[in-house]
């Protein structure tokens, strides 16, 4: 049985799929015995992974994102909370400029007390994009206790702007440490690192040279890079004036953006294991492959896309796939080319640098791509084992993006239900070979009305359309177009613009609408 699926804070999570209201037990519904492979193909939620081990799965996930490795590695053994503080205590009594680094640091946001005119180290300063400087400062005062917003004075801008003259030499140096001066990928580097402030580039620079300097265990270092992580997502501008919970999926900074302290995220960084180490089931052991895990559960890293691994794996048993899909997130992806050339050099970013160029992920482009990978996992895998793909921050598009995908890599969808917020959807074996139907909008309106009938009450839009997609891909009337996606969409809407279904709700777009049969009078249906 898996075990409940309520883990601890976890490092990056706001970029993670969201899986924590998922606790039943047996919401996967796997009926594999422990000891059986387990093939997750988008190394998208640590999470599930490891959770998949501790059942006693052994479970190859393909990663090429540097920092979604490290991410399961953590998940797999989250930090002790000594080794933790110890190294962070290591790196706070390094010297910069005659003073520890910890207190160098919090001098960069060193400000006056409003009420005492004592200094003090402001936890965030809150900029406005458009006057490109900062507006009010976030502090607590420990000489006289005085904690609030107030608004930043000539002083705290004078030295914004003296760290903007300082910037083109810290930039260059954050900069090499991901792609040369002569790589293509540089320009779009660069762009990316317009996301910190001046001096926060400098503070990461720093840091990033007490990284490679310092003396320590591997597990220290390990550690170290946790927090520094935390602190790379912590102070970039993605991160509106309110709103601490934002999940972002693109490089698009807030009008109102903060710039936090640097140290005091690394000090955060702290709280995020301190539960972590009191999760039921032990630590899975993590390998790179080839090496196996052992038949008792354990995961396996293959270090890069699916496509490189297709030819490797003849000899393993693979008897299920099941992953949490990932939405198209340029945001993540492209940072976290940043954070692995600054964590681990230019070398440990290889090819995956390549996503730093891409700035448009839309639905088309996440079909084109999970298109592929299905169409690789079919070659992989002649015997179509089940196929699960959780969809974890579910709409319209997101389901026609996985179901047209499937049915272009030949896979035959099983239909889905939603469990504690979490879509999951299924296929089973492969395709018949048959000539392919044309979409038709009748069998749509066909299937839809069966559903309403089955449910008798209005149902939500998203429960729609992904029983108009199973009918559409049961009849094996979804083919491949290169605007498959909007015109599956587009099939839908048109399939309830018929004068027999009604939205309950009025609502401006019917995708936000709840859906029922016009000839449903009674009030006590659409009330219900």
């Amino acid at each position: 049985m898996l075990p409940s699926l309520n883990p601890p804070p976890v490092l990056l999570e706001r970029f993670l799929p969201p899986l924590a209201d998922a606790n039943d037990p047996g919401w996967l519904g796997l009926s594999l015995a422990p000891g059986n492979w387990i093939l997750d193909p988008f190394g998208a939620s640590p999470q599930l992974d490891v959770l998949l081990a501790k059942a006693g799965y052994r479970v190859l996930v393909t990663a090429g994102n540097p920092v979604a490795r490290f991410l399961i590695d953590l998940v797999a053994h989250p930090p002790e909370a000594s080794d933790l503080l110890a190294a962070l205590g290591g790196l706070a009594a390094e010297r910069k400029e005659d003073a520890r680094l910890e207190t160098h640091l919090k001098d960069l946001y060193k400000t006056r007390c409003d009420q005492c005119h004592q200094d003090v180290s402001a936890e965030t300063f809150i900029w406005d994009k458009k006057a490109n400087q900062p507006i009010y400062k976030v502090y607590h005062c420990q000489n006289c206790n005085t904690n609030g917003e107030f608004p930043a004075t000539k002083e705290d801008i004078e030295l914004a702007e003296q760290w903007a003259r300082s910037e083109p030499l810290h930039r260059a140096r954050a900069l090499g440490r991901v792609a040369d001066l002569d790589d293509p990928e540089r320009e779009f580097a660069e762009e990316a690192l317009s996301i910190y402030t001046p001096r926060t580039i400098y503070a990461i620079g720093t840091l990033i040279n007490r990284l490679d300097a310092l003396q320590m265990s591997p597990e220290r270092r390990r550690c170290l890079m946790a927090l520094l992580l935390h602190a790379f997502d912590a102070c970039n501008a993605l991160w509106p004036q309110q709103g601490e919970r934002a999940r972002p999926k693109s490089l698009q900074t807030p009008n109102l953006f903060r710039e936090n302290n640097i140290w005091l995220a690394l000090q955060q960084g702290l709280g995020l294991f301190q539960d972590a180490g009191k999760q039921a089931g032990g630590s899975p052991l993590v390998t790179l492959w080839p090496e196996e895990p052992p038949e008792g559960g354990g995961i396996c890293i293959f270090e890069g896309p699916l496509r490189e691994l297709s030819d490797q794996v003849q000899d393993v048993p693979i008897r299920a796939v099941l992953g949490a899909a990932p939405r198209p997130n340029q945001a993540f992806w492209t940072l976290s080319a940043l954070w692995a050339g600054w964590l681990w050099g230019r070398e440990a970013v290889g090819p995956f640098r390549a996503v730093l160029r891409r700035r448009r992920y839309d639905w088309q482009f996440q079909a084109e791509a999970l298109r592929a990978l299905m169409q690789n996992l079919t070659a992989m895998l002649p015997e179509r084992p089940s196929y699960t793909c959780l969809v974890c921050e579910p709409e319209p598009s997101f389901h026609t993006v996985l179901i047209l995908a499937g049915a272009a890599g030949g896979w035959a969808f099983a239909g889905g239900e939603s469990v504690g917020g979490v879509d999951v959807l299924r296929w089973q074996g492969g395709l018949a070979r048959k000539k392919r139907l044309s979409a038709d909008v009748n069998f749509v309106r066909k299937a839809l009305r069966e559903k309403l009938l089955v449910e008798a009450r209005p149902v939500p839009y998203l429960v729609l359309h992904r029983v108009a997609l199973a009918a559409l891909a049961g009849k094996q009337m979804i083919s491949w177009s290169v605007n498959g996606v909007a015109e599956l969409d587009r099939l839908v809407e048109q399939a309830l613009e018929s004068d027999e279904f009604v939205d309950v709700e009025q609502r401006a777009s019917p995708v936000n609408g709840v859906w029922g049969l016009k000839k449903w009078q009674a009030k006590e249906l659409f009330d219900g």
